[in-house]
């Protein structure tokens, strides 16, 4: 398929999403290490909004992540954690905008193939061009060069990889500073079944349903809590061979009432292996934690946090 169709196509659903203000509140901190729950909310308004704090890909060389991250992608490091198998960098934009990134590399001696990630993180840029020019230097690998598409106002897009094969989608953004991480894909085997788990059970909105010919479909998702990346479901239609099952990804979920969280993903049929409780992780600091997973074994890391 040629890829100007392709492009095409998928900027009519950033365009949408841009329009959403999906990404509209500033920062991306919460309260993750809150030791007593906040007080319950009053009965007209929700009561466990989730949104995601922060989006985790598992990498093969730490270091060289964090370079082509912050040198090429203009992040920059607010936190590095041991973990029970891992080693955690955190990453914040550059506008401090959007949900954070965590850069994963695992400890635990156990095989891992950080090569075949289905999914993608996309990044909003002032200057699409510099941008990539920037990843590029810094070791990440260009597919499509940025180019403007005049069918959908000139808004400029392209594509990359970075070290490990995750696909690094680039949308020119007028009101960005510099740029920011505006959505994590991750790869599903069933996609409405995956859309009905993070809709219904975990409380994302569905904001689009994109149909990308000869490459992927996709649910765009958000959260009802402002300030956060979206959340992209994708399937591809392609053809390609792709692995879906217990990728190196987490995605950590920020919510009031873990408990209840947790509860609703059991109640859903869903996988709970840790229900929340004080973390041991002395890195942690006794921050309330929990972990699920979906269909397809992508981690879910329940934290208790509110946006402040």
């Amino acid at each position: 398929m040629p890829a100007a169709i392709c492009l095409k196509t998928l900027l009519l659903g950033l365009l949408i999403l841009l329009l959403n203000g999906c990404l509209g509140g500033g920062g991306g901190g919460s309260d993750d290490n809150a030791s007593t729950p906040p007080p319950p909310p009053p009965a007209n308004e929700p009561a466990n909004l989730t949104f995601m704090s922060a989006a985790g890909i598992g990498v093969s060389d730490l270091d060289a992540a964090v370079t082509l991250y912050t040198q090429g992608m203009g992040m920059r490091v607010v936190d590095r954690l041991t973990r029970d198998n891992r080693t955690e960098v955190v990453l914040e934009s550059a506008d401090a905008r959007g949900s954070k990134v965590i850069l994963m590399d695992f400890t635990d001696g156990i095989g891992r193939n950080f090569q075949q990630n289905p999914g993608k993180l996309v990044f909003y840029a002032k200057d699409p061009n510099q941008f990539a020019s920037n990843f590029s230097a810094a070791g990440g690998r260009i597919t499509v060069p940025p180019a403007a598409q005049p069918s959908v106002g000139n808004v400029v897009v392209g594509f990359g990889r970075d070290l490990d094969n995750n696909l690094i989608e680039i949308v020119g953004e007028p009101t960005a500073t510099e740029s920011f991480f505006g959505a994590f894909g991750i790869g599903v085997s069933n996609l409405d079944a995956a859309r009905d788990f993070y809709v219904e059970v975990l409380g994302f909105e569905e904001s689009q349903f994109l149909q990308i010919p000869g490459q992927y479909d996709e649910y765009i998702l958000t959260s009802p809590v402002p300030g956060s990346s979206a959340v992209v479901l994708m399937n591809w239609t392609n053809g390609s061979v792709r692995n879906y099952t217990d990728n190196p990804v987490k995605l950590q979920l920020d919510v009031a009432y873990p408990d209840n969280l947790a509860a609703a993903i059991s109640e859903s049929g869903g996988d709970v292996s840790r229900g929340p409780a004080a973390s041991e992780e002395a890195d942690l600091e006794g921050a309330l934690l929990g972990y699920a997973s979906d269909a397809d074994g992508t981690l879910l890391e329940i934290r208790q946090g509110i946006r402040g």
